[in-house]
């Protein structure tokens, strides 16, 4: 039985940075100018010590299959988003990969987070699932100076540190309790979220 898309299901979209979040953004990425393979680029990155905190997402996402990942972050401009999705590993199947025809890929990350969640909401549309609003959305990112023109989509930014990125438990702590109040059909209380913080970190 085929699963439906996973932008008409999902009730929470976490929009990801890689540098500053997976890994330090202060170490540059040496890629060959020859296109690798998924797999190859993933061991290439891997040896640069790339995506190292990449665990640390899928255990903060452990509990929550309700989260759907929009990758925003500038490597959309270098690799298609078959690989992005591939890079993230085990996370691959939460990945929406918008259409590159409906989104500019070399737009600020607001626009194309906005641009995207309107392709997700045209096809939420098409199989009778509700809209998901800006409320519905946790931008992970260490550059806050890329969000400050679009006072909406800045609200719902978290922003880590570009040393430590989820690396730091009090950010997984944040990122846990956003993506709690963000989901769409279940808005758990204040100490109800705090206590599942608790154990979990």
């Amino acid at each position: 039985m085929l699963m439906p898309p996973l932008q008409t299901y999902c009730q929470t979209i976490l929009c990801l940075d890689f540098d500053g979040v997976l890994h330090r953004a202060s170490d540059a990425i040496h890629i060959s100018d020859r296109p690798a393979s998924g797999p190859l680029l993933a061991v290439q990155l891997k040896a640069q010590r790339r995506l190292v905190w990449l665990k640390e997402l899928s255990d903060v996402l452990d509990a929550r299959p309700e989260v759907a990942i929009l990758v925003h972050s500038t490597w959309r401009r270098k690799f298609d988003q078959g690989t992005l999705a591939h890079l993230l590993g085990d996370l691959h199947d939460r990945v929406i990969q918008v259409p590159s025809y409906f989104v500019d890929l070399d737009a600020p990350a607001p626009e194309f987070i906005r641009q995207s969640l309107e392709w997700i909401n045209e096809s939420r549309r098409e199989a009778h699932a509700e809209d998901l609003t800006l409320e519905e959305i946790v931008i992970l990112d260490d550059r806050a100076e890329f969000f400050t023109d679009d006072p909406e989509i800045n609200e719902r930014l978290l922003l880590t540190d570009p040393n430590l990125g989820l690396s730091h438990a009090q950010t997984r702590i944040d990122l846990l309790r956003m993506l709690a109040e963000a989901r769409s059909d279940l808005h758990l209380a204040a100490h109800e979220v705090s206590a599942e913080l608790t154990a979990k970190f």
